[in-house]
């Protein structure tokens, strides 16, 4: 069935304007993926703060961002890599070869010592050490001492364990700690060829200094030792050890190079909705540099993004056009409704970019949703086709189309179909332009409670929250305004029947209807009954009863050419005696294609010139059908029925369904003598019937039910145009 439907639309489509409809499409989609590139920093949705907040302070409100971006934090990467650099503890290595070198030179010190003496002893050491302290001539002294061996023994044990186990400079220690670190790194061998760094506080680190009160305390356990015994053992150990353990500024600045390499760079990556400040909490440098970094800097969109932004587009707009196709009810007009509608998405586009890149946003210190031109199309829409379904079905598209703009917030898609849709609901297609200003009342009424709603909802401030409604209330009010002026265009530049213009054309002072009055008095009668006949079923029916109204008003001013050969307008004289019965028929049938000549000529719109060629279908002319029969019996003349049928399309709408209905019922009726509802129930249930055999109403999408409710209808009408009235005396 909608295959059928969009093959039937494709029809009414001209070359160009297929080639319009699909330029119209792909740009639609392109300007809406292509804005958040096309659109100025300045332009962008900011992130707008209730004060000018330093580093330190407490937040008086929830931050969040408005956009999706991300970016290099330079600032951020600089100190990551700085507090990354500083983590790393001073590296100090043990310094094996000077070991070893020591450790050699004081062995042979001993040796010279125990074999040659004090002078074979200081020239070992000369060229590396200076015995400014006398220590190898006190121990030469010490010859007769019976403790020297101890003495010696000790001061080898200690300066062995001392060197090897190390010894931190002092000079060293104070650097590091003039630098701030209270820890260092030492390295440990394992033994096997591999230094294994291992924390160490500086407070517990053994320096140079603490070798001699070392030696002393260690010598002082033996309890045969005098102190001048120990102070010897203390002087000669600390003439060799030396500090062995020192700082490697080369391996630290390494580590530390490496460590800052390591920690990367800061690449802040920040998603809509996300928050950026909680209230109540200190702010930091980084959370401001991230703001400065969203009111800087575009929207990050990127060609993934942008595919997905368009195959969601093409999906909203697909199945809007095939909505429209199947519910637009005049088929013909759908190609130029759906233009018009790509029109209006291409032109709200460009003027919401306009707005944007013109509009100083960030210095109103408005939210930028308000003002955004959404609202204008779907109105349009809905009082251009007197269909609320399709005004709500616009609304969605523009909606949907709001998401992809680098300006909205996670309640925009919500925000726009809200407004929009409540402010179609608002529209009751009065037949008096004045009822517009009406619905731009309500409308306003309600935009302006929801801005207050999505403002709490976006923890607006107060003062950004008056000035949004006032900016919403204006949008609404100017799109009442620019509707005012562009629907009247619309209705003269396309012929198109909204309520308003066929409100126009239901007055009974236009030239064509005086004219009707004044020279076919009956007809005039019957076409106002007809009239009011229509527009009551119409509406019971829940159609458009100002088109069947105006239909039926104008179906019979075809009569107007040769009014004396309609029984209504005869005065006793039939103008037919004079004509044979095919003639008869043919000047009857002629009224049909001269109504719509005149109507076409006058520019009524082309569904009011359908029910004028529809309003009798095909059917016979019953009357000369019949008589023509009758005289032809017995001559041997063929009738053929086709001469006697009316060359008109079957109603293929359900009001020109009824105006068919309500024009034969409205003639029928008028043969019925002392009518009572009995009476006409009868009549219609008969005019249905007879409709219904020779399908007439087959395309009219008129439902049983609803023939029910019409012939109701018009038994209440016909009641009362032929109520009785009481008879008075002479």
């Amino acid at each position: 069935m909608l295959g059928d439907q969009i093959r039937e639309v494709s029809s009414y489509f001209s070359k160009n304007a297929k080639i319009a409809f699909w330029f119209l499409s792909v740009v639609a989609i392109m300007i809406a993926v292509y804005i958040p590139t096309a659109l100025p920093d300045s332009s962008l949705r900011q992130v707008v703060l209730s004060k000018d907040y330093q580093a330190g302070e407490l937040a008086d409100e929830d931050v969040y961002s408005p956009v999706t971006l991300s970016f290099l934090d330079e600032v951020g990467t600089r100190e990551m890599q700085r507090r990354a650099s500083l983590a790393v503890k001073p590296i100090f290595t043990f310094d094996v070869i000077s070991t070893m070198r020591t450790l050699n030179l004081f062995s042979d010190y001993m040796d010279a010592l125990e074999m040659g003496g004090s002078d074979a002893a200081l020239k070992v050491i000369e060229g590396f050490l200076d015995d400014i302290s006398n220590v190898t001539r006190r121990i030469e002294s010490e010859k007769e001492n019976p403790n020297l061996p101890l003495i010696l023994r000790i001061a080898r044990e200690e300066v062995v364990n001392l060197l090897r186990g190390g010894v931190f400079s002092s000079s060293d220690i104070a650097l590091v700690n003039s630098l701030g670190y209270d820890k260092i790194n030492r390295e440990i061998n394992d033994g096997q060829g591999k230094g294994n760094m291992v924390e160490v506080s500086t407070n517990k680190l053994f320096r140079e200094s603490d070798v001699p009160g070392k030696v002393l305390s260690d010598a002082s356990s033996y309890g045969d030792l005098s102190i001048s015994d120990g102070m010897i053992a203390s002087d000669l150990a600390t003439l060799f050890v030396k500090a062995n353990i020192r700082f490697n500024q080369t391996e630290t600045e390494r580590a530390k190079s490496k460590a800052a390499i390591d920690a990367g760079t800061d690449l802040v990556r920040v998603s809509q909705g996300d928050l950026l400040i909680a209230k109540d909490t200190v702010i930091t440098e980084r959370e401001l540099r991230i703001i400065d970094e969203i009111n800087m800097k575009r929207a990050e969109i990127n060609p993934v993004e942008m595919v997905a932004n368009a195959l969601f587009l093409s999906t909203i707009l697909a199945f809007t056009i095939i909505f429209l196709i199947f519910f637009i009810p005049y088929k013909f007009r759908t190609p130029l409704y759906l233009l018009i509608f790509l029109s209006g998405l291409v032109l709200t586009e460009l003027g919401s970019l306009f707005m944007l890149t013109s509009i100083p946003v960030l210095d109103l210190d408005i939210p930028v949703d308000p003002m955004l031109p959404f609202i204008l199309v779907p109105v349009l829409f809905a009082l251009m086709t007197s269909k609320r379904r399709i005004g709500f079905t616009v609304g969605f598209v523009f909606a949907g189309f709001s998401v992809v703009f680098p300006t909205s917030t996670k309640y925009s898609f919500f925000y726009f179909l809200m407004i929009i849709e409540a402010s179609i609901m608002f529209i009751r297609f009065g037949t008096t332009r004045i009822d517009t200003i009406y619905q731009a009342f309500y409308s306003s009424l309600f935009s302006a409670l929801v801005t207050v709603a999505f403002g709490f909802l976006s923890e607006y401030t107060y003062q950004v929250m008056v000035h949004a409604v006032l900016v919403v209330v204006s949008n609404v009010l100017l799109t009442y305004v620019i509707v005012s002026i562009l629907l009247p265009i619309l209705e003269r530049l396309f012929n198109i029947p909204t309520v308003f213009r066929l409100h126009e054309l239901s007055s009974d002072d236009s030239p064509t209807l005086n004219r009707l009055n004044q020279v076919a008095q009956g007809t005039f009668n019957h076409t106002r009954n007809v009239s009011e006949m229509a527009y009551l079923a119409a509406k019971e029916v829940g159609v458009n009863a100002e088109l069947a109204r105006v239909g039926a008003l104008y179906h019979d001013i075809g009569k107007a050419e040769h009014p004396e050969y309609f029984i209504e307008n005869q005065n006793g004289k039939n103008a037919h005696d004079m004509l044979t019965n095919n003639l008869s028929a043919a000047v009857i049938k002629s009224h049909v294609k001269l109504g719509v000549e005149k109507g076409r000529e006058i520019g009524l719109p082309q569904e009011v010139l359908d029910i004028i060629s529809e309003h009798h279908g095909n059917d016979i002319i019953s009357y000369f059908y019949n008589e023509a029969k009758k005289n032809a019996q017995g001559s041997g003349i063929t009738v053929h029925e086709e001469d006697f049928r009316y060359n008109g399309n079957i109603p293929q709408t359900p009001e020109s369904g009824i105006v068919m209905l309500a024009d034969c019922v409205e003639a029928a009726s008028r043969t019925l003598k002392n009518p009572n509802p009995q009476k006409y129930d009868r009549l219609i249930m008969n005019i249905v019937i007879s409709k219904i055999n020779y399908g007439q109403l087959s395309d009219s999408r008129l439902t049983l039910n609803d023939l029910f409710k019409i012939k109701e209808t018009f038994i209440k009408f016909l009641m009362g145009r032929d109520h009785q009235r009481i008879e008075y005396d002479k």
